[in-house]
C-alpha cells in the first residue's frame, strides 16, 4: 500500500495525521494508540522496522516492529505527550519525530520516509502538533479536548459540561440540573466515564445524569476529555445519546501540583429584572459559592512508578427559589402572606406538627477525591489503577410550578456518594499483538430524607380566590412529599473487560469481551405516610379532608417494601479497520450483547388471573447484534469524507426495569382512597386503609413478556476540509459538515393494561364526538367490562413497559474554525434538529411516564416532536493566549451560545374540584391518573361546533374561543393540537473568562488569578434564560369533561386558569437570568 507522490514530504504527512479524524474513536478507553507504516525513499514498504516511542515526561516507553507490509501498531499508550518516537532499521539511517500528542481512544498515524546507510545524517522532525488538541476545532459529532484547553474556557460550574457543551450537538438546557441533551435526545440516555469507570446513575433517578448531583469528578483531574455521537466502532455502546469519555492526568517523571480558590456571590451578580415569568417583583439573589482544591502528582520510583491525587470541595447556600407576594423571593406567587401565616397556625395548633417555612436557605455541599496510580512494569506491560470518591448534600422541593408554594417541611435532602475502584493492564505481546484488562467496581449511595423528618404525611392545603384575599387559587405544600415517604438506594457495579488487537498486513483486527453486574438495593414506598388533600384553608382547619391516599408495604411496615435483586450484561465484538490503500480507510464491526438476570419480579397470582400472563418478566435472555459499517476517504491532502452506518443501543434507565420489581402487587399495596373524611388526622393513616391492605392488589408495573431491548441505526456522512483559504480572512481555516440521520427501529412506551376500549354492541371502539377513543377501567376480576362511557369497577392501574416504533432525527451541523500561530484561535457553528418520537420518558416511573405523555390516546401516543428537540441553536468560541509579560501568558476566552426554546404542548385539564378527576379516558383515581393534564385539546370549529356538547357552568364558547386565539390554536380548528407545537422562547448566553499568570514564590512556580462571568450580555441589558420544567407535560389549555350521552367535549375553564405564556410549562432559572461573576486564584509549581 504506497502512494509516491504523496511520501516526499514527511513532515506534511505526520501533520496530516494531526488533522484527520478517525471514524472509529473515544467512547469507554482509557488510551490511545499509534499506528502507521514506514516506507523507503521510492515508496517501497520497510519490513523489521523497530519503532520506539518514548512518552517523554514519564519515560514510558513502548516498542514496536514493522511487518511484512511495512505496517505497525502500538496500543495502551498514555494520552497527551509530548511523544519521541525513533526508528531504527540496520539498513537505513535512523530517525527520530519530536513532539507528538495523542487523542483519547484515537488512532494516530504515523507514516514516514527512511534514507539509505550513508546517504544522510541522522534526521530529527518536529511535528508541528501542540499539546491543545484541535480536534475540538474539526468535527461535528466528535471532539475532544485537553487539560490546557480546560483551563483555558469558560467554566463557572467546573463541570464536566462546561466542556462538552462547546461540541455543536450538545446542548447545556439552562434548567436547574444542566440537563445536556446531545442530538435531540433524552439526557439521561447519554453515557459518561473517567478513566473507564462509568460516571452514569446506573439507576437512573437523576436527570443530569451523574450518580451526584454535581459533576463527579474535577476538571482539573481531567487530561481530556471527549464526547461522540456516532461512534461507528463495535467497542462502544450503552448509550443512545452521546458517550462522554474522560481520561484523569498521571504523575510523571517531576513533580507538579496546583492549588486554587473560587469565590462567587450575589455581591458579584446582577439581579434579575422583573418578567413575564416572574411578573411580580425584581428580586433579590441571596447566595455564596466557595469552591477550593488541590492537584499533586509525580514519581514514586522513577521512570516506573508514578502517582496523582487531586482533591475539591465546593460550598453554596442558596438563594430562597419561591415566596408569597412581598416576600423577596426570587420567584413570588401570587399568594398572600396572611394565608401560609393561617396554614401554619392551623398545622401547629390543631394537628400538633411543624410545618415550616418557606424562607430557610437551601444547602448545598460537593466533595470529590481522585487518587491515581501508574506502573510501568516494563517496556511491554503497564497497569493503571484509579480510586474516585464523591459526596454532596443537595436541598429538593423547594421550588414548585402554578401558584403552590412548598414550605420546608415539603423539601428534602438528597445526600449521594459514590465510591469507584478501576485496575486496567495494557499489553503488547509481540510487534502484532497487544491486549487491555480492565475491572472497575462502582458503589452509589442516595437517601432522600425530609429537612423536618418524617412525623407526619403529605398535606396540599388548597386555597380559594376568596381566601386568598381575592388573588389567584392555589396549593400550600407541607410534609414529606408522596415520594420521600420511605426512599433509599444503593446501586452496586462490577464490570470486567478484555480486549485485544492484531495486526495482519493492512489489517487492524480487534477483539474483546465485557461483562457487567448491577446489584440492586431500592427502598422506594410512595404514599406509605399517607397523602391528605385538602379543598380549602376551612377544611384543613375543620379536619375535614377530601381525599386521603395510602399505599404501604402488606404489612403496614415499609422496610417490607424494598427490593434487592441483580441483573447484568455480557458483550463481545469483532471488527476490521483496513486501509485499503492510502486515501481510503475501511472499518467493519459487528456487536453482540445478552442479558442477564435470575431475579424475577415476585409472582402475582391475581394479575396472571386478570390478563392471562405472569409479571414475572425480567430481561435475562433478550440480545441483540450491533452491526456497524464506516468509511473515511481522504479525498485530497485538505479534504476528508468520512460516513457509515450502524446500529446502537443502550442508555436508558434502569430504574425503568426496576419498577417491575418494585411495584410487584404483592409487595406494595394502595388501600382504596377515602373520600369527605370528617376528623382526618395527618399524622395517622385512618386504621380501615391499614387493615384494607392485602397483596395481590396493589398497582403493578410490568414488564412486556413481548419486551425486546430499544435500538436505532444512525447514518452519518460528513466533509472535512482542513487548510481552508478564505479569501481575506485567510488561510489554514478547518471547515466540517455532517449529517446525522437516526431512524428509531423500537423504543420504549407505557401501556395501562387496567384500561379496556369502550366497546359498542358490534365490538368497535367508542369514540368522542371529536374522534378521541374512549375506555373504561376495568378489572376483570371485580365483574364484567363496563359498557358506558366514564364507566369503572377499580381505582387501580397496571402500566406495563412496552416496545414502540415510530420516530427519527434528522440533524445537521457545520462548523468553521482556525487556530494561528499568534495565539488566535476561533470558531462557529450552527446546527439543526429535525427529532421525533413516540414518548419522552423524562421521568423514573412508569406512573409517571404514562401520566405526563402529551397525547390524544395515551394507550397508541403516536409519533410528535421529540421533547429535547433543539430545533435551532448557534455557538461560537474565541480564545487568545499571549504573553504580554514574558514568561507569563493572558488568556482570553468567550463561549457564546444561543438556541431555540424548548417543544410544549397545550393540553386538557382533567381535574374536576380539588379531588375528581375525568372517567371518560379509562384513567383510574389511583395516584391521580383520572386528573391528568396531558390529553391534547379538540379545537372546535365554533360555537356550533357537533364535537362539543356544551359548557360547564360560568364557562362560554365565546371564553374558549379568547383562549384559543391567545395561545395561536385557531389554526387546528376542526382537529387537535399536536403535540409539542409550541415553542418556548430563545435562551442566549455569553461567557467569559480572563486568567492571568504571575510570579510565584520560587522559580518555575507560578501564580494566577483570573475571572469568570456567565451571562455577559445581562450586563448591558435583559437576557431572560428560562426553561419547561418536565420534559413532556402539558400546559392547561382548559377544563375537560365528556357528555355520558353524546360523547362530546364539556369544556370548563383549567383549575388554576389560563396563561397564554408559557409561564406554568417554565422554571424560571433566575441565576441564570442575570450576570454572575467567579474570581480565583491559582498557585502551580
Amino acid at each position: 500500500m504506497t502512494k509516491k507522490t504523496k511520501l516526499t514530504r514527511i513532515a506534511a504527512a505526520v501533520a496530516l495525521t494531526l488533522s484527520m479524524s478517525s471514524a472509529a474513536v473515544m467512547a469507554q478507553e482509557t488510551s490511545s494508540s499509534m499506528r502507521g507504516q514506514i516506507v523507503d525513499q521510492q515508496g517501497q514498504v520497510v519490513a523489521n522496522t523497530r519503532v520506539i516511542i518514548i512518552h517523554v515526561p514519564s519515560g514510558t516507553t513502548t516498542t514496536a516492529v514493522t511487518n511484512s507490509s511495512g505496517n505497525f501498531t502500538a496500543s495502551g499508550l498514555r494520552v497527551g505527550g509530548p511523544y519521541r518516537v525513533i526508528l531504527e532499521n540496520a539498513s537505513f539511517e535512523a530517525k527520530t519525530i519530536e513532539d507528538i500528542f495523542l487523542q483519547l481512544g484515537d488512532a494516530y498515524r504515523l507514516t514516514a520516509e527512511l534514507e539509505p546507510q550513508g546517504q544522510a545524517n541522522y534526521e530529527r522532525i518536529s511535528v508541528t502538533g501542540r499539546a491543545i488538541n484541535t480536534t475540538s476545532l474539526q468535527s461535528g459529532s466528535a471532539s475532544t479536548w485537553g487539560a490546557q484547553e480546560i483551563q483555558n474556557m469558560p467554566a463557572f460550574d467546573r463541570d464536566l459540561r462546561d466542556v462538552v457543551r462547546q461540541n455543536p450537538l450538545a446542548t447545556d438546557l439552562g434548567d436547574s440540573n444542566r440537563s445536556l441533551s446531545v442530538a435531540g435526545n433524552n439526557p439521561r440516555y447519554n453515557s459518561i466515564t473517567v478513566d473507564g469507570i462509568g460516571q452514569n446513575d446506573d439507576f437512573g433517578l437523576n436527570n443530569s445524569g451523574y450518580p451526584t448531583n454535581r459533576s463527579p469528578i474535577s476538571i482539573d483531574a481531567i487530561e481530556q476529555v471527549s464526547i461522540e455521537a456516532v461512534p461507528f466502532n463495535a467497542r462502544y455502546s450503552g448509550f443512545a445519546g452521546a458517550r462522554v469519555n474522560a481520561v484523569t492526568r498521571s504523575g510523571t517523571n517531576d513533580f507538579f501540583g496546583s492549588v486554587f480558590y473560587e469565590y462567587a456571590s450575589d455581591s458579584l451578580a446582577g439581579n434579575p429584572p422583573a418578567n413575564r415569568y416572574n411578573p411580580n417583583s425584581r428580586p433579590e439573589l441571596d447566595f455564596k459559592e466557595e469552591s477550593m482544591g488541590f492537584s499533586l502528582g509525580g514519581p514514586i520510583l522513577r521512570d516506573r512508578l508514578f502517582f496523582f491525587v487531586n482533591y475539591e470541595r465546593y460550598e453554596e447556600p442558596t438563594s430562597i427559589q419561591q415566596g408569597p407576594l412581598g416576600s423577596g423571593a426570587v420567584e413570588q406567587k401570587n399568594l398572600d402572606p396572611r394565608v401560609v401565616e393561617r396554614v401554619q397556625e392551623i398545622a401547629r395548633s390543631v394537628y400538633g406538627v411543624e410545618p415550616g417555612d418557606w424562607n430557610v436557605q437551601p444547602e448545598q455541599n460537593d466533595e470529590k477525591i481522585l487518587a491515581k496510580i501508574d506502573w510501568n512494569i516494563n517496556d511491554d506491560h503497564r497497569a493503571a489503577f484509579t480510586y474516585q470518591r464523591a459526596e454532596d448534600l443537595n436541598t429538593n422541593g423547594a421550588t414548585t410550578g402554578g401558584e403552590s408554594l412548598n414550605l420546608n417541611s415539603n423539601w428534602y435532602f438528597r445526600e449521594q456518594s459514590m465510591n469507584n475502584f478501576a485496575a486496567q493492564l495494557y499489553s503488547n505481546w509481540s510487534p502484532n499483538f497487544s491486549s487491555e484488562l480492565k475491572v472497575s467496581y462502582k458503589d452509589v449511595k442516595t437517601s432522600q430524607d425530609p429537612q423536618l423528618g418524617r412525623n407526619f404525611g403529605a398535606v396540599a392545603v388548597n386555597f380559594t380566590e376568596e381566601e386568598n384575599f381575592g388573588l389567584a387559587r392555589g396549593t400550600i405544600n407541607l410534609g414529606p412529599d408522596r415520594s420521600r415517604h420511605a426512599n433509599y438506594l444503593e446501586t452496586t457495579t462490577l464490570e470486567l473487560q478484555a480486549h485485544g488487537e492484531y495486526l495482519l498486513n493492512d489489517n487492524r483486527i480487534q477483539f474483546g469481551v465485557e461483562y457487567t453486574d448491577i446489584e440492586v438495593f431500592n427502598e422506594f414506598v410512595q404514599n406509605s405516610l399517607g397523602v391528605f388533600s385538602f379543598s380549602s384553608v376551612e377544611d384543613f382547619e375543620n379536619r375535614f379532608a377530601d381525599r386521603i391516599q395510602y399505599q404501604n408495604a402488606i404489612t403496614n411496615n415499609s422496610a417490607d417494601g424494598a427490593a434487592d435483586f441483580s441483573y447484568g450484561n455480557i458483550a463481545a465484538y469483532l471488527q476490521n479497520s483496513w486501509e485499503v490503500n492510502w486515501d481510503l480507510t475501511l472499518n467493519f464491526g459487528l456487536r453482540y450483547e445478552r442479558q442477564l438476570s435470575s431475579a424475577e419480579p415476585t409472582f402475582n397470582q391475581n394479575f396472571f388471573d386478570r390478563y392471562g400472563f405472569a409479571n414475572t418478566t425480567n430481561m435475562d435472555g433478550l440480545d441483540l447484534f450491533l452491526p456497524r459499517v464506516s468509511f473515511e476517504y481522504r479525498w485530497t491532502d485538505d479534504i476528508t469524507v468520512r460516513g457509515g452506518v450502524g446500529r446502537f443501543s443502550g442508555g436508558r434507565p434502569n430504574v425503568w426495569i426496576s419498577n417491575a420489581y418494585t411495584n410487584d402487587g404483592v409487595t406494595i399495596v394502595a388501600a382504596p382512597d377515602l373520600n369527605n373524611v370528617e376528623n382526618a388526622d395527618i399524622t395517622n393513616v385512618p386504621q380501615e386503609m391499614r387493615d384494607s391492605l392485602s397483596a395481590g392488589d396493589g398497582n403493578t408495573t410490568p414488564i412486556d413478556p413481548d419486551f425486546k431491548l430499544p435500538v436505532d441505526t444512525r447514518y452519518s456522512l460528513a466533509v472535512d476540509y482542513d487548510n481552508l483559504n478564505l479569501g481575506f480572512l485567510g488561510e489554514g481555516w478547518f471547515a466540517s459538515a455532517e449529517v446525522i440521520y437516526t431512524d428509531n427501529e423500537r423504543e420504549v412506551a407505557w401501556f395501562d393494561l387496567s384500561k379496556a376500549p369502550l366497546l359498542d354492541e358490534s365490538g368497535n371502539q367508542i369514540t368522542t364526538a371529536g374522534g378521541r377513543p374512549l375506555y373504561v377501567n376495568w378489572d376483570p376480576l371485580a365483574g364484567p367490562q363496563p359498557t358506558e362511557i366514564g364507566g369503572f369497577n377499580t381505582e387501580r392501574y397496571d402500566i406495563m413497559l412496552t416496545n414502540v416504533s415510530g420516530g427519527r432525527g434528522i440533524v445537521s451541523t457545520f462548523s468553521l474554525g482556525n487556530a494561528w500561530d499568534n495565539g488566535l484561535s476561533f470558531r462557529v457553528a450552527y446546527t439543526n434538529q429535525d427529532v421525533t418520537n413516540v414518548t419522552a420518558g423524562g421521568s423514573s416511573t412508569a406512573h409517571s411516564n404514562y401520566n405526563f405523555q402529551t397525547a390524544i390516546d395515551k394507550q397508541n401516543p403516536g409519533t410528535g416532536v421529540a421533547s429535547y428537540q433543539v430545533e435551532h441553536r448557534f455557538m461560537a468560541s474565541l480564545n487568545y493566549r499571549r504573553e504580554f509579560f514574558q514568561g507569563y501568558a493572558s488568556n482570553f476566552s468567550l463561549f457564546w451560545d444561543r438556541f431555540s426554546g424548548r417543544p410544549y404542548s397545550w393540553a386538557l385539564d382533567t381535574e374536576i374540584g380539588s379531588s375528581g378527576g375525568v372517567r371518560a379516558f379509562g384513567d383510574g383515581s389511583s395516584q391521580g391518573l383520572w386528573r391528568s393534564q396531558n390529553y391534547l385539546p379538540y379545537i372546535p370549529t365554533g360555537p356550533n361546533d357537533p364535537a362539543i356538547a356544551g359548557y360547564a357552568d360560568g364557562f362560554s364558547y365565546e371564553q374558549l374561543d379568547a383562549y384559543i386565539m391567545a395561545a395561536g390554536l385557531d389554526q387546528f380548528r376542526g382537529g387537535y393540537a399536536p403535540r409539542n407545537w409550541e415553542r418556548g422562547p430563545w435562551n442566549g448566553n455569553l461567557d467569559f473568562r480572563f486568567e492571568q499568570e504571575i510570579p510565584g514564590f520560587v522559580e518555575g512556580h507560578k501564580g494566577a488569578f483570573y475571572i469568570d462571568i456567565r451571562n455577559v450580555f445581562a450586563i448591558f441589558g435583559e437576557n431572560q434564560r428560562h426553561t419547561v420544567s418536565f420534559a413532556d407535560t402539558g400546559l392547561r389549555f382548559a377544563g375537560i369533561d365528556v357528555d355520558p350521552e353524546s360523547g362530546g367535549y364539556i369544556y370548563s375553564e383549567p383549575r388554576f386558569a389560563f396563561d397564554a405564556s408559557p409561564r406554568f410549562a417554565t422554571r424560571y432559572n433566575e441565576r441564570a437570568s442575570t450576570w454572575s461573576a467567579k474570581i480565583g486564584v491559582r498557585y502551580r509549581f
